[in-house]
């Protein structure tokens, strides 16, 4: 039977696809669209999931959205809610479909996902009007609701109000301030730690002290925290230490917080292994944390773990619910988007009057990719299927050589144009991972960290917090063709390892499509774009 799973309404908005094997594509609507956020449903993402397969809507047996808890929900978000509800029946053509909770998707798409066969679940995300963390006890095939958490006793919300008060983006920035706490001292942790208190049955809850309504109706810092913390409510700290060490003290709370949660349910439940979805759970320094210091022998956290993952969720719950059983089984890949053919990239090289060489065989792509990343070029790499989720993992990369000396330098400030605390993956054939690093099996899709333990020919400019350094182990069966560049790449160098970046300008959604890419390569410092069977280079 085919299913179709919707997202949340809203941000990351995503459609997936199931036949009776497993899941066949999945895209997030921004990735088509070119706009972040662009639509509260994906529309586009519905269709294209259902040309990948050749199908059209009618040959869907059932239909699943991960709806959102109503908990508390205002009077102007429930008019919101039931807007989006009716254009989704427009969308679907008035096809009846079923509605699951929002965390209930987030914990299906993680357990459903796992190779566990006992499991405690965590999901956190930012839960704004309705429960911000939902734990449930995965048992075979079956999940059980132990506890809910309701908004604002939140630690998304919390770390998003940390991010405005470092000066950075709520909702857009998380990421930025993750990687800003490197650099930083946790001058401010005990303040922090006072903005929760847990009650009898292990679950947080935030002290309304701390916490006011802002002028637009959400929720902000109220002014005891200013003055415990000794800033200014006017404006934010204008010091880059300052920020570092609010995103440093911000950081150490929130891997606490969760840590603490999670041995409290530990406790409750027995479950020996660990698997999260949710927003917040995006954040690899706190994934590490719970693995090397949680007590769970096993943690696995699903790598579209944000709002887009729910549509997963949904569609395990929707198998589950028609036939009694989830279909359950570990993701393979990610590389689950469209994928241009020769006669699409062609047309739009064409089209822009471009010089482009074309590549014959598989030998010729990666020979001569791997020569332009000898001579310290970086290559857009553009194959395959789209990524689903935000990371890159080899289908939609930037890549370079980490034995570069300015490769770093090069990469921030002439092509991704960010700031430079952020680090850079290095990408490694997964059989060969042991000989550079200590690393677990997140690092599949870049959702943990690993330590460099073999530092050659400068890999350890890529490290921090000690020898921490963001691993992607990239295995054959996985995506065959980023494997053999990888050892194609290692006869000429010192190792089989490549920097790896997403390729997205701008803020924007990873490249999709050939016009996508080439808008990007030509608005970069980058210097050849590997397209399909297509080599550019300026």
């Amino acid at each position: 039977m085919n299913i179709l799973g919707i997202s949340t309404p809203g941000p990351n908005a995503a459609a997936a696809l199931f036949d009776n094997h497993g899941i066949v594509a999945a895209i997030e609507e921004e990735k088509l669209t070119r706009l972040n956020d662009s639509h509260a449903l994906p529309q586009f993402a519905v269709q294209q999931v259902l040309t990948a397969a050749g199908l059209r809507l009618s040959d869907v047996g059932s239909i699943a959205l991960a709806g959102r808890n109503p908990l508390k929900r205002s009077r102007s978000k429930n008019a919101s809610g039931e807007a989006a509800l009716a254009h989704l029946r427009q969308l679907l053509a008035g096809r009846r479909f079923t509605n699951f909770d929002h965390h209930l998707c987030h914990a299906a798409s993680a357990f459903y996902t796992s190779d566990f066969s006992r499991s405690l679940v965590l999901t956190l995300d930012h839960g704004s009007g309705a429960s911000a963390c939902l734990v449930v006890l995965g048992e075979d095939d079956n999940l059980k609701k132990l506890h809910t958490v309701a908004f604002p006793n939140s630690f998304g919300w919390f770390y998003s109000r940390a991010t405005q008060l470092a000066g950075l983006r709520p909702h857009r920035d998380e990421h930025k301030l993750q990687w800003l706490s490197k650099d930083g001292q946790p001058e401010y942790l005990e303040t922090f730690r006072k903005l929760f208190t847990w009650n009898s049955k292990g679950l947080p809850s935030l002290d309304r002290r701390y916490f006011t309504h802002g002028p637009d109706g959400t929720g902000v810092f109220a002014p005891r925290l200013y003055r415990e913390l000794g800033l200014s409510r006017s404006a934010p700290p204008a010091d880059r230490a300052v920020r570092a060490n609010l995103a440093r003290s911000a950081q150490e709370a929130l891997e606490e917080l969760v840590l603490r949660l999670a041995e409290n349910c530990r406790e409750a439940s027995g479950a020996d292994s660990l698997c999260l979805a949710g927003g917040v759970v995006q954040n690899v320094l706190l994934v590490r944390t719970l693995e090397q210091r949680s007590s769970f022998r096993n943690v696995y956290v699903q790598p579209v773990s944000g709002n887009a993952g729910t549509s997963l969720g949904a569609a395990f719950l929707a198998r589950k619910k028609a036939t009694g059983r989830s279909g359950r089984a570990p993701l393979g890949s990610l590389a689950l988007g469209p994928e241009p053919t020769s006669q699409d990239i062609k047309t739009v090289l064409d089209n822009c009057k471009i010089v482009y060489k074309y590549l014959n065989g598989e030998d010729d792509l990666l020979g001569e990719t791997s020569h332009q990343l000898d001579g310290g070029k970086i290559v857009g790499w553009c194959q395959g299927r789209t990524e689903f989720g935000h990371r890159a993992l080899g289908n939609r990369s930037l890549l370079a050589s980490p034995f570069n000396e300015y490769v770093l330098d090069n990469v921030n400030q002439f092509i991704k144009h960010r700031e430079e605390f952020h680090p850079f993956a290095l990408s490694v054939p997964a059989e060969r991972a042991h000989e550079y690093f200590d690393c677990g099996p997140n690092c599949r899709f870049i959702t943990s960290l690993g330590d460099l333990k073999n530092p050659i020919a400068g890999l350890e400019r890529f490290t921090f917090n000690g020898a921490a350094v963001r691993v992607h182990t990239v295995e054959k069966q996985a995506n065959p063709l980023f494997w053999k560049l990888l050892h194609k790449f290692g006869e000429s160098s010192p190792a089989p390892i490549l920097v790896n970046t997403s390729f997205n300008l701008f803020g924007e959604p990873l490249v999709t499509d050939p016009r996508s890419a080439v808008r990007s390569f030509y608005c970069s410092g980058v210097d050849a774009l590997a397209i399909g069977s297509f080599l550019v280079v300026k």
